[in-house]
């Protein structure tokens, strides 16, 4: 947690604007300032191809990006597709928003032409909030990018497949 905020913070922006619209503004993150500009959620990526896309487009912005790999059964999340979460997004963002396609392109530094993925599935993205309970206990590996292009090259390196579950920012 940045300084000031606290376990009391999260729960206040959860208690004034309700879990979907927090979930909303997860996959919506452009729009984080209709909560207050502080997201008492997290987001989940079953598959280490995914995170390393979307840590891409972040460590290019100059953020520093770790990579926690670590087990979160599907049960410790919302249960909400992302394509559940897009459907219920009208009422915060309006009807553009809330039509959003099965399969999505999505750009980045690491796969310039896109990627597509499936809004149907869980594994493409997970929504949890607050955090991950016991995650010292549960943090099975951590990568580290040294630099705004190491994102781009472990995607096109690793060959084994992890399970590179939590994007931290």
């Amino acid at each position: 947690l940045r300084p000031g905020i606290n376990a009391s913070t999260l729960q206040d922006i959860i208690n004034t604007h309700g879990v979907t619209k927090v979930a909303v503004m997860r996959l919506f993150i452009s729009h984080i300032d209709k909560i207050g500009g502080i997201d008492p959620s997290i987001s989940l990526h079953d598959d280490w191809q995914t995170t390393s896309i979307i840590a891409s487009g972040y460590a290019r912005g100059g953020k520093r990006v770790h990579l926690f790999e670590v087990s979160v059964p599907a049960v410790e999340s919302l249960g909400l597709t992302l394509q559940e979460v897009a459907h219920r997004s009208g009422p915060y963002l309006g009807p553009r928003y809330a039509d959003h396609d099965r399969w999505f392109l999505f750009p980045s530094p690491a796969v310039p032409e896109g990627t597509w993925f499936d809004a149907t599935l869980q594994r493409t993205e997970r929504y949890g909030l607050y955090s991950i309970p016991f995650l010292q206990q549960r943090l099975q590996q951590l990568f580290r990018f040294a630099s705004k292009e190491e994102p781009c090259s472990i995607f096109h390196v690793v060959l084994s497949c992890h399970v590179l579950s939590r994007l931290v920012i």
